[in-house]
């Protein structure tokens, strides 16, 4: 049976940067597959499960995390809740182990673990500093996770532990919209640094299609976008359909969005009127990289 640490409460920043704090890991949350989940996840995902270059997160495809990746679907009452089992399902539909990965600022680092557990190769680039009511357990993650390497920096160009190293995979989860120009680029610039030719590069994003800061949240979707277009994707991503995603999301009742409850684990105790409720959902880009690299 699947051993469950006792689930710790929780603390959010401020803003748009909900990560998970340090007082959410004075116990640390240890989930370990069995070889029997270990099958089943493989032979229900691998190559199977299908990542479109973009969607939307919807209630049936959390359901069904809910029902093979329970451990996952229910650590934070959020979105995260939908993005993580959505990216072990990507990865095992995309790539089989033992692929490189590398996640882009994981916090604690669940899904890592996770996947290698899987067999994955995985390494976690995250400056643990406590910027936005992020971590800074640096240390305490390296050793109770010891199956993933854990670099502590900003994920950027030029990283001396990166030096002449590419991965399979290079994946965020609830990351991207946090990070403003042009530090975005930036980032989009060390992927494609160190995604190998033919790679993935996927990521979950929260995005507010009603209420406050919409407009932001459209426009950095729109620019997440245009650097994937330019510095990753093999299959350039047209600008008219992230429009027509987030029209078709808004008219879908299978949309999954942060609940009530989720928006009240955000607001962190701030005046409801200055963090009223809005309207959030997760959209999905997954793109492969061209066979050669850019300029080669």
């Amino acid at each position: 049976m699947l051993t469950r640490a006792r689930s710790p409460l929780h603390s959010y920043g401020r803003g748009w940067h909900f990560r998970t704090s340090n007082r959410a890991v004075n116990k640390v949350r240890m989930y370990q597959l069995t070889d029997e989940q270990k099958a089943a996840l493989i032979a229900r995902y691998s190559g199977r499960f299908h990542a479109p270059l973009l969607s939307y997160g919807t209630v049936r495809d959390y359901c069904d995390s809910c029902d093979h990746l329970p451990w996952l679907a229910s650590v934070q009452n959020d979105l995260k809740d939908l993005q993580r089992p959505w990216t072990i399902k990507a990865t095992l539909g995309l790539l089989p182990p033992p692929a490189r990965l590398l996640e882009i600022g994981a916090g604690e680092p669940l899904v890592a673990a996770a996947l290698a557990d899987l067999d994955y190769n995985v390494t976690v680039v995250d400056p643990y500093d406590g910027s936005g009511g992020g971590p800074t357990a640096y240390e305490q993650f390296v050793q109770s996770y010891s199956r993933v390497r854990i670099i502590q920096e900003e994920f950027r160009p030029g990283l001396a532990e990166l030096e002449n190293q590419t991965f399979d995979a290079i994946y965020s989860i609830s990351v991207l919209e946090h990070v403003p120009d042009p530090f975005l680029g930036t980032l989009f610039q060390a992927v494609s640094m160190h995604l190998r030719p033919g790679g993935w590069s996927f990521h979950s994003v929260d995005c507010v299609i009603h209420g406050a800061q919409s407009t932001y949240h459209r426009e950095q979707c729109s620019r997440i976008v245009r650097y994937l277009n330019q510095f990753v994707a093999r299959d350039v991503i047209p600008g008219e359909e992230l429009l027509k995603l987030l029209d078709q999301a808004n008219d879908d009742i299978e949309t999954c969005y942060l609940s009530a409850a989720g928006h009240n684990l955000w607001r962190a105790g701030a005046p409801y009127d200055t963090f009223p409720f809005r309207e959030v959902i997760s959209v999905q880009f997954a793109t492969k990289a061209e066979e050669k690299r850019r300029g080669s």
